[in-house]
Formats: C-alpha cells, structure tokens, sequence
C-alpha cells in the first residue's frame, strides 16, 4: 500500500495535525467499519481515540476526502482530528463513545417512532 503524497496531505494553515509514529498508539479493539476501512478504538497520548485505515488502494481517494475534509473543521460537533500516520496509512481521531451517526439515527430511530422531518430538525439544531 502506498502512502498518499505530502501534497495531498496538505492542510489548510489553522488547523494543523500531527504526523503521528504509529509505534505510539496502542490498538484495543475493532469497534467497526468506515467509509474507508477499519476503525479501531486506540489510546495515544493518554486519551482514547479511533483510528481509521485504509485497506486497499480503491479506498484511497474516500482517505483523502475524509483527510482534507476534517483537517478544515474544527467544531465542538465533529470528532476531532489529532492527526496521520504513514505506516500504515491512518486516521487518528478524537473516539467517539456510542458507536457512528449512522447507528444513532438509523439504527436508534428504527424503535422510535421518529419521523425523516424530525430527524432533518435533530440534524439542523
């Protein structure tokens, strides 16, 4: 698997991320599958966090959205992104406890009776 180039990688000044060793992380758990890969739930620095990898090449470009994407953001809202290690390829992410979006709107809502109006509400504030 190749890396994704140093300009790819670029981010926009203000909001810097680090290159993270990936000998500083200690992996715990699979905790599921993104958009890209596998995440798993992981401590660096002391704090929990999730880490995203890439699992082939088809993947990459998905990496490089999501890479470019969060390195913009920084809301209390969105998970954060810490930074990226090269080897192997990977997000490393502020850990969300509870599981994806996904799971909390979808899956949560399909034993409530919650309109899609109410979810657009939910998603609005």
């Amino acid at each position: 698997m190749s890396v994704p180039s140093a300009e790819m990688l670029e981010t926009p000044p203000g909001y810097p991320f680090e290159e993270i060793d990936y000998a500083d992380i200690e992996v715990e758990e699979v905790v599921g599958r993104g958009a890209f890969g596998v995440v798993c739930k992981a401590k660096w620095k002391g704090k929990d966090v999730a880490i995203k990898t890439i699992e082939s090449e088809s993947e990459r470009t998905a990496f490089i959205v999501e890479l470019r994407q969060l390195s913009r953001v920084n809301h209390p809202n969105i998970v954060k992104l810490y930074g990226s290690c090269d080897n192997p390829v990977c997000l490393v992410m502020e850990y969300a406890e509870g599981g994806s979006l996904y799971n909390a709107v979808v899956v949560g809502t399909r034993n409530h009776n919650i309109s899609n109006a109410n979810i657009a509400i939910l998603f609005a504030v």
